[in-house]
């Protein structure tokens, strides 16, 4: 059964109003938190309902085809699928395999039953940004916080990095006191080591032990001080979360002997960081980038751009998987059955080849999930014979004229409800996929 708690008053508050009250009377304090979590959230920290859930995002940018792995369209003569791709089957699960792609297939051999493929999930536009955002928060407000910041924020006061962002993309909103970045060149790195005094255009000394501890517990004093005085509601979100990130920043002083937060760019090497820091408790949630920034943007020689990615992509996750399968777990088996990996990209591409061989933007895409939390061995949702997503039936999963639009949302939604988070109170109008919920 679920237990849900409401977040609403701290909804109301936009990132600008945030900021504004950050940057009144905080002082000395930003040059810890800020530093590290660049924009403050609210203090209310809501409820997990004691779930021990923890997530992996991992994102493909630039729109991937999914009719090279999940959409097995074959018979649908509105779409060009690869003459020498296959139908192939793993246990419940049918996919597209093909000879250059071969972890596509160890992948779906291995780990079937773990494994839910969403296809036809609508993202309502057919522009980069706006489909990230609509992907990633299920609206086109930049100031929305996204599904992994949410989930992070439910139980943030567990974690030193609740939300960390190793690669892809990232919408804090009003809750970037939960998330922090490593940085394309391992800026959170530097921070932590002292090399970034280094990167600056003047010279700057680092402050010797004893001058560093007595700012430390200056800053930490004043953050418990502010925090237990407040004249507004938005003050004392301010406040709090001010002390929050003082603590986090303290914290990560520590963590610098314990960890090492250079990810490299391949998923691969993502993968290593990331069930490190689910391994030693210190994030909940993280974002990893499926590979480099557009690259799945095949508007010429789809085929040939495509396949590539999908087999580094499955190659990665096999890797990803294997540590989490391999690693035991806080009060399951393994991190696997406690990890709920969400693989997705902003978008799909057009049914049709165009003049260059190439695939244009579609608004219909699929996304895929791995791990605990999830009824797996399944296929949801489909396309039609229009390359148009279908509806489905929440209660079931199962395909349905009279179901709800499966949409980025409808996605939304179905992760905070595996977290135990009420996703009313962050998605309005769709209810979560309850027939692949464990």
């Amino acid at each position: 059964m679920h237990t849900y708690q409401p977040n609403r008053i701290a909804q109301m508050l936009t990132r600008r109003r945030l900021l504004q009250g950050a940057l009144t009377g905080v002082g000395v304090g930003l040059t810890l938190g800020a530093g590290l979590f660049p924009r403050l959230a609210r203090a209310d920290t809501g409820s997990n309902g004691g779930s021990k859930r923890k997530f992996i995002f991992v994102f493909a940018q630039g729109g991937w085809d999914p009719t090279r792995v999940f959409a097995t369209e074959f018979s649908n003569a509105n779409v060009a699928m690869e003459a020498d791709a296959d139908l192939a089957t793993a246990g419940n699960i049918t996919y597209v395999s093909h000879g250059d792609r071969p972890a596509v297939d160890v992948f779906m051999n291995a780990w079937h039953s773990q494994t839910t493929i969403y296809n036809g999930v609508m993202v309502r536009s057919i522009a980069h940004e706006i489909c990230t955002m609509i992907a990633m928060t299920g609206t086109t407000s930049g100031l929305t916080p996204d599904w992994p910041a949410i989930l992070a924020n439910a139980d943030r006061d567990s974690f030193t990095l609740p939300h960390l962002v190793l690669g892809g993309p990232s919408f804090p909103g009003d809750l970037g006191v939960a998330v922090a970045r490593t940085g394309a060149s391992g800026q959170l790195e530097a921070l932590l080591n002292g090399n970034a005094l280094s990167m600056t255009d003047l010279p700057i000394s680092a402050l010797r032990s004893p001058s560093q501890a007595l700012v430390d517990r200056f800053v930490a004093e004043r953050a418990a001080a502010r925090a237990a005085v407040a004249r507004s509601t938005v003050e004392d979100l301010l406040n709090s979360d001010f002390k929050t990130a003082t603590k986090h920043a303290g914290d990560l002083k520590d963590l610098q002997y314990l960890m090492d937060f250079t990810g490299g760019t391949s998923l691969a090497d993502q993968a290593v960081v990331a069930v490190d820091a689910l391994q030693k408790g210190i994030s909940r949630c993280l974002t990893l980038a499926a590979s480099a920034a557009f690259s799945w943007d095949t508007h010429q020689a789809n085929d040939t751009g495509q396949s590539p990615l999908w087999e580094d992509l499955f190659s990665g996750l096999g890797q990803l998987v294997q540590m989490l399968a391999a690693a035991p777990g806080e009060t399951e088996g393994t991190l696997l059955d406690e990890t709920t990996i969400c693989v997705l990209s902003e978008m799909g591409r057009t049914p049709a080849l165009n003049t260059f061989t190439g695939k244009d933007h579609w608004p219909y895409t699929s996304v895929m999930m791995i791990g605990g939390g999830l009824i797996g061995d399944r296929v949801i949702g489909g396309f039609d014979e229009n390359y148009y997503g279908e509806n489905v039936d929440p209660a079931t999963g199962d395909v349905s004229d009279t179901g709800q639009v499966l949409s980025a949302e409808a996605i939304g939604a179905t992760l905070l409800a595996i977290a135990d988070i009420d996703p009313t109170d962050y998605v309005m109008g769709v209810e979560p996929i309850q027939g692949v919920i464990a």
